[in-house]
Parts: structure tokens; sequence; C-alpha cells
């Protein structure tokens, strides 16, 4: 029995058998239109988020720059389908006043997580600061450490008097709502994040590939125990050039246990449809099956180096990626 299984998950991974097995996914996107996707409470925090929220990055930029009626008809579409989780950052060039029309029409029905790159207590109110005011709005409910790196181990004393300061005055203001610290590799930084800070969320890659590493397992336990959301990202990247099911590589990542959400940069309706019909009265998968899947997966992508390993990355921008090939 067990061999049979592997047999059919290798097949659905790469051989034809993929358009039959997602067949599915499509016929459910078309079902679920009208319906909300799930949501989870986000770790201690007391708000209902959707499990798949948008990540409005580099995919979204690039796709609706120079078309907003097209960029702002997605998030009205994102908001119909229940879709209430936002994340930007001050540093993603035009996002957060790309975003912003839509906001103020509907901030009620918004999750929205921003930011700051700033170490310091001044320059992280200074982005917070700016970030209201770009935004249009008088509080962001999730504010972000961002991007932070293994380097920065000998430098979280600062880091806790500057910037951390900054949220923690932030959060008993009520300008923020919460406090959150992400990165995207090497996650000892954000354990000992964690375990220093105590914040309310962590953001980091949960790509299928990775579940080897000894800190992926640690991080989601300590999250547990703390009560920390956990957001995941880059869940999906490199899916198509590997033939992996993009539909799939999410389904992995939000069945994780501890994870509460996955954002998604999404640069069209047609993305978002089939994202949406995943979140949408959403079916983990089985132990047996997250392990194959990630077998296969490995295997797939054994010779890809994801551009967040890259010396140079900064986020919000995948300079030199194809978004026809890579998705986010």
């Amino acid at each position: 029995m067990k061999g049979s299984r592997r047999d059919f998950i290798r097949r659905a991974l790469f051989g034809g058998a993929i358009a039959g097995l997602f067949s599915r996914a499509a016929s459910s996107s078309a079902e679920t239109g009208s319906r909300s996707v799930d949501r989870r409470k986000l770790g201690r925090l007391q708000a209902d988020i959707s499990i798949l929220g948008l990540g409005l990055g580099a995919a979204f930029m690039d796709a609706f720059e120079n078309r907003l009626d097209a960029g702002h008809a997605l998030l009205e579409s994102a908001l119909a389908k229940g879709i209430n989780y936002w994340d930007t950052a001050r540093s993603y060039g035009p996002s957060e006043s790309m975003i912003a029309p839509v906001l103020a029409r509907n901030r009620s029905r918004v999750f929205l997580a921003s930011k700051s790159d700033a170490r310091d207590y001044d320059g992280f109110k200074r982005d917070l600061d700016r970030s209201l005011q770009v935004l249009g709005t008088d509080h962001v409910d999730l504010y972000q450490l961002h991007d932070l790196g293994p380097e920065e181990l000998s430098h979280l004393g600062a880091i806790e008097t500057g910037a951390v300061r900054a949220a923690r005055q932030a959060k008993d203001e009520k300008i923020i709502r919460a406090f959150g610290v992400t990165g995207h590799s090497h996650r000892g930084i954000l354990i000992e994040c964690m375990r220093r800070f105590d914040p309310d969320t962590v953001l980091t890659t949960f790509l299928a590939t990775e579940s080897e590493k000894g800190t992926y397992n640690e991080l989601l336990a300590l999250a547990r125990s703390r009560h920390i959301g956990v957001i995941a990202m880059k869940t999906i990247r490199y899916g198509r050039p590997a033939r992996l099911p993009a539909t799939e590589l999410l389904r992995y990542a939000l069945s994780l246990d501890g994870v509460h959400t996955a954002i998604v940069g999404l640069d069209s309706l047609n993305h978002l449809s089939e994202d949406a019909a995943v979140a949408t009265n959403f079916r983990a998968m089985k132990a047996v099956d997250q392990f194959e899947f990630h077998k296969n997966a490995s295997t797939a992508l054994a010779s890809a180096v994801a551009p967040w390993e890259r010396s140079g990355y900064v986020d919000g921008r995948d300079f030199g990626c194809d978004m026809n090939t890579f998705s986010s």
C-alpha cells in the first residue's frame, strides 16, 4: 500500500497525471468563487486572518505598477474571496502607495502588515510614521522588523534598545496592534529573536524542500510553545520550472503544524483563483504525503538556488527573476 501511494505521488508530480490530479482544483475554484477562504487565529492575537495572504512585493508591483486599475481590481477580488491578510513593506518601493486607495475604502476588512528595515529607534519610528502617512491609516495591524540576517546575532542588544523598543512603544500606544520579526533563511537568528524579543509573529520561508533543516521544526515548536503567529512566505517559488504544482506547494506549507497563513505574490486573477481554491475548505496533507512530497520536491529542485540564499538579495524586488517562470 505504501509503495502504491509513493508511485501515485511521483506520477502526480512528474508525469502527465498532473492535469488529471488537479482538474479538481479548477472545478473547486469555480465552485468556491463566491465563498470565503478559511481563517485561523494568528497565534496569541485575537485576529482572524485568512490562511492565504496577499504578498504585495515584487510579483504584484511588476504586474500592476503601470496598470493600477487592474491591480486594484485584484485587491478587491481578493477581499471578495475573504482574503484579509495584506503584506507590504516600507522598502517595497511603491507598494504601500499602490494599495492605499483600496485600503482606504476597506480598512476595517483588512489585516494590514508592513515592515521596517531600520534597526535603530529613530529609524523604526520614522519608517512607521511614513507607512501610516502613505497608507492613509491611523494604525498598522502588524509592523515587523524586516529581513534579519545571521550577521546580526551580535547586535541583538542594540536592536532591542533601538527598533524593538520603538515597536513596543508603538504597540503600547496602539499605533500598531502587533510586532513581528522576519527573515529569509538562517532561522537561527529568528529563533534567537523569538526567545529574546518575544514577538507576536514570525515570517519566514517555507519551501517544501526545507523540512530537513534542523531549525525548521525547532522554529515551529518554539512558536507553538509561545503562541507566536507563523506566517509562511516563498512557499511556491520554483514550482513551474520543476513541474511541481504550485497549489500543492502551497498546501504543503499550510499543512505544517504551527503555520497560520501563507502569503503569495500574485500577478493575475487566475493565480488568485487557483490559490484561493486551495485555501477554501482547506484539506491538509497527511503526514505521510508531506514526507513523500518533500522528498520528491527536494529531488526536483536539487540544483536550484533560491534568490534569497544569494548575497545581495533585496526582499520585495526579485530582480532577474522571470515572473512567467517563477512564482512567489
